[in-house]
């Protein structure tokens, strides 16, 4: 167990209240490949305006994965170039949805984040709102990109948007990355300074001290179900009543 990894997706109030499910999506896995043991995980944001938006947001998350996780094996590795033509898939298969049930694209709009761990190499990529934060070695939190929010804070843009992709994002960093977190918009009220334009230390410094501590499997369950327990809890749904997801990945020190 190179990486303790936790993440979980849970309904905001006001689709509790509207009876409507949650909407967001998160999948990651620890697999092995060319350059050791990778961590993958991606996270999306359904569109709650939408008929499709939480179909889209698992669909999204779990396509990516599997896709990824099949890359770390190929001589070539996950490349910016594997992740642009990835998401295009998604996005062809999004399509061929749309047209199956007979219902607009813009139907099926949803966010997409994530990331591939690796030893020495990270890849991240991102359309839309939410984070990914990673901790650059000095133990300050620093966001990859800023949340791709429009003119108001609850508008983005989504997978479905736009074929050419401009509003895709994939960076490819030349280091060990030791702890990485994603999160959809729910939480970034709570997670970053809107205003200061800068990641909330104290957030991430209390969690990942938690995560630090797990010392096996067994340790790490127990995490997955803590973190359950407050993404659902009155002290986050005060602050906040959309869906949220939140990953949160530590590796082992030996």
């Amino acid at each position: 167990m190179m990486w303790k990894a936790i993440g979980y997706s849970a309904a905001g109030t006001a689709h509790t209240a509207a009876d409507k499910g949650c909407e967001d999506a998160i999948r990651f896995r620890s697999v092995y490949g060319n350059d050791g043991e990778a961590l993958v995980c991606c996270a999306s944001d359904g569109a709650g305006s939408t008929q499709y938006g939480g179909w889209a947001a698992e669909f999204s998350t779990s396509r990516m994965v599997d896709r990824i996780s099949q890359s770390v094996n190929t001589p070539a590795g996950v490349t910016e170039a594997a992740v642009y033509a990835m998401v295009e898939e998604i996005y062809e298969e999004l399509h061929a949805e749309a047209e199956y049930r007979q219902a607009d694209l813009s139907e099926f709009s949803c966010t997409l984040l994530g990331c591939c761990i690796m030893d020495s190499r990270s890849v991240f990529f991102q359309v839309g709102d939410g984070a990914i934060v990673r901790n650059d070695g000095l133990d300050f939190y620093t966001a990859v990109w800023w949340p791709q929010n429009g003119e108001y804070l609850n508008t983005t843009s989504f997978l479905a948007d736009d074929p050419t992709f401009k509003d895709l994002r994939i960076a490819v960093i030349h280091e060990p990355v030791a702890e990485v977190a994603l999160f959809t918009d729910g939480l970034q009220l709570l997670a970053l300074n809107m205003e200061a334009g800068t990641v909330h230390q104290p957030f991430f410094e209390d969690l990942f001290r938690v995560v630090r501590i797990a010392e096996n499997e067994e340790e790490v369950g127990i995490l997955q179900q803590k973190l359950a327990e407050f993404l659902e809890s009155s002290q986050v749904n005060s602050r906040t009543d959309d869906d949220k997801t939140l990953f949160l990945a530590s590796r082992l020190v030996s």
